[in-house]
């Protein structure tokens, strides 16, 4: 017993230390904007050169710690968690260091440097797990079914790709739930009959280049969704929920037979963090 308990606390111990390790970083490009508009903001460039872009799918900022010389905390307290943002620069040549962007308040107007910066760097690392991602060929022809492969089974993920005749059922499944709501409801059978007919004008109406799954991620794994075509070109696409089914959209055009659906997933591998300081940044 004893030693299960000191194995645990070794174990955290180490996972503790890993998301504190160092990392060294470089300030490339300070953007200050201190206006009272809209954009009213401190960007600040950073280039990790022990780390390549080519490495790095996309990456976040958390700031913990940050003040210009006359003492005004740059942290905006009330803004959301900023989620992992996509790198853009990943496949370009020739191969380069990762960049990370940090985002702040305004300093004060008599500052002309920002004395700190302490926080932590999340990178999202694909190779670093081969369950990262999971490409499905020809998956436009699977409508009905659960997409099959190892990774998304790995990461408890299940993605189902709807045939027509499945949205026009979803659509009447809830169409009869609202018609028994509305019916228990007291309404007579004319309003019903208007309500249920303008409710099926806008349910699940799906575009022509529109594919419509539904998504189970209990784990919240997936990080990115998108389409390769048979070039090996990614097409990215916009996801929104609809009656918890969800719709992918692009102006790419419907999939073709020979496309297929890409889904990147975060895991406990793939994902490093990084502790990080900066002093005295000079502002422009």
């Amino acid at each position: 017993m004893k030693k299960t308990i000191v194995f645990a606390l070794l174990l955290l111990f180490s996972i503790a230390a890993s998301a504190q390790q160092k990392i060294d970083v470089a300030v490339k490009q300070v953007n200050d904007r201190r206006t009272n508009g809209f954009f009213a903001q401190l960007g600040i460039a950073l280039e990790l050169p022990k780390i390549q872009s080519a490495d790095v799918a996309s990456s976040r900022v958390l700031v913990s710690t940050a003040v210009d010389e006359t003492g005004r905390d740059l942290v905006d307290r009330e803004a959301q968690e900023p989620q992992l943002e996509v790198n853009h620069r990943q496949a370009m040549k020739p191969p380069m260091p990762a960049q990370v962007s940090v985002t702040l308040k305004n300093p004060d107007r008599r500052a002309t440097k920002v004395k700190e910066v302490r926080g932590e760097i999340e990178l999202f690392m694909p190779s670093k797990d081969p369950n990262s991602v999971a490409e499905v060929a020809k998956f436009v022809t699977m409508g009905g079914k659960a997409l099959s492969h190892k990774a998304l089974k790995a990461n408890g993920v299940e993605i189902t790709l709807l045939a027509p005749a499945q949205v026009e059922a979803e659509k009447k499944r809830r169409a009869d739930e609202k018609k028994k709501e509305y019916t228990e409801a007291g309404y007579d059978a004319d309003t019903i009959a208007s309500l249920i007919t303008s409710l099926l004008e806008s349910l699940l109406v799906v575009e022509e280049n529109e594919l419509v799954v539904r998504i189970k991620d209990p784990n919240k794994r997936i990080q990115q969704l998108s389409y390769v075509d048979a070039a090996g070109e990614p097409k990215f696409f916009s996801t929104r929920e609809d009656e918890g089914l969800v719709r992918l959209s692009t102006w790419e055009g419907k999939p073709s037979a020979d496309w297929k659906l890409r889904v990147s997933m975060r895991t406990p591998k793939n994902i490093a963090r990084y502790s990080f300081a900066l002093n005295d940044v000079p502002l422009p």
